[in-house]
């Protein structure tokens, strides 16, 4: 069988199999399309910074990131009060007593580590409102407010407000190239003890898988990025070192190039998440920012507010938007939502890449997730 045939009957099954995915209900919201230019409207709501819980100092920037759990803190032993002296007392009631005195649950710790590789995943973080969830009756994920006269209707909420910033996120995407759905992206998120790590990974559904890893510093002066990581099938592509000993910002293939490391310095996916523990507010001065392969300078401010239509009711959100030799990146922050990143543009004069949300975990509770869309199988399905 010649290559040409074997080429053929790829192709032909690669086209059965997205048939067969566009007929079934495994691709949510295949219908909506990005739009091209949205019109942004005047910011009528103030984003606010979040809280953070990370007490621990900052430590030194090295290449060999990790995050390391922090020391368990045990609730102080309670003091035994004498119990009433009874007049009579048998041996079981007593040994009963001494059980139920000796098995007080132990208090749970938060602990976030990644391990010594660059590369590997990080178990989810644990988080005290995991706990609170599991005496409470289960909740749903956000929903759209359906009442006609409630001027929040049609509007999607989580279920309580957000006021600290995450111990742990993870964001499903949908990916567009252009106008067409190419596959879908994740975005989890971890910090803890002083550390972050941002995991970026985008699944196509034809070519290799990308992932982007940003490990650095936090505190509640913001994000202080030490390292970005770009992986093209599995196999390490470029790498950004940001090298504040010798105040140098190391990038490209093998960290070979290097600059001169501004204050403030991000890379391109640590951005989102310092402007979100800010409440957007970097000031208007170039921001150094790096994808690992090229480093760029430009400020990143906000471009105005836009009822972000989901499918499954609007988000109102906050647009930041940054512009400089033909590159345009976009952040779609939404204030109801820890200030997260629900829509992510890169475009240039040859691409327009959009990631679009459709389910935001938060501490590990689910707070929003697109239901199914009506598909050429079934159009009534929901």
């Amino acid at each position: 069988m010649t290559r040409f045939r074997l080429l053929l009957i790829a192709l032909v099954l690669s086209l059965l199999l997205h048939l067969m995915l566009l007929g079934s209900d495994l691709l949510p919201a295949l219908s909506l399309q990005p739009e091209e230019t949205p019109k942004l409207e005047k910011i009528d709501i103030k984003m606010q910074a979040m809280q953070l819980d990370t007490p621990a100092p900052l430590k030194p920037s090295h290449a060999g990131v990790q995050l390391r759990p922090s020391a368990a803190k045990m609730p102080p032993k309670p003091v035994e009060k004498p119990a009433p002296k009874r007049r009579k007392k048998t041996q079981a009631s007593q040994a009963a007593e001494e059980t139920a005195e000796a098995s007080a649950p132990a208090q749970e710790t938060l602990v976030a580590q990644a391990s010594s590789e660059p590369v590997a995943e990080l178990p989810p973080a644990e988080h005290p409102a995991r706990h609170q969830a599991a005496s409470e009756p289960a909740s749903q994920p956000a929903r759209a407010a359906q009442s006609d006269t409630s001027p929040t209707a049609g509007f999607i909420h989580p279920d309580t407000a957000m006021r600290k910033f995450p111990v742990a996120a993870r964001i499903r995407y949908q990916g567009f190239w252009g106008q067409a759905m190419v596959g879908f992206g994740d975005l989890e998120w971890l910090q803890g003890d002083g550390r972050y790590q941002l995991d970026i990974s985008v699944n196509p559904f034809i070519g290799p898988k990308l992932r982007y890893l940003s490990q650095g510093q936090i505190d509640s002066h913001g994000l202080r990025p030490d390292t970005l990581q770009a992986f093209r099938g599995g196999q390490l592509k470029d790498s950004a070192r940001f090298d504040y000993d010798a105040g140098l910002l190391r990038y490209g293939d093998s960290a070979g190039k290097q600059l001169a490391l501004k204050n403030g310095a991000q890379d391109a996916f640590s951005l989102a998440f310092q402007l979100a523990l800010k409440g957007g507010d970097l000031g208007r001065a170039p921001i150094q920012i790096t994808t690992a392969k090229k480093v760029y300078e430009y400020p990143m401010a906000p471009a105005g507010a836009f009822d972000y239509d989901t499918g499954d009711g609007k988000m109102r959100v906050i647009v930041f938007r940054a512009e400089g030799d033909g590159d345009v990146t976009e952040f779609w922050l939404a204030p109801d939502f820890a200030n997260l990143p629900v829509r992510i543009l890169r475009a240039d004069k040859d691409k327009r890449i959009e990631l679009k949300a459709i389910r935001i975990e938060v501490n590990g509770k689910r707070q929003w997730e697109l239901p199914p869309q009506p598909t050429i199988r079934n159009k009534n399905a929901h």
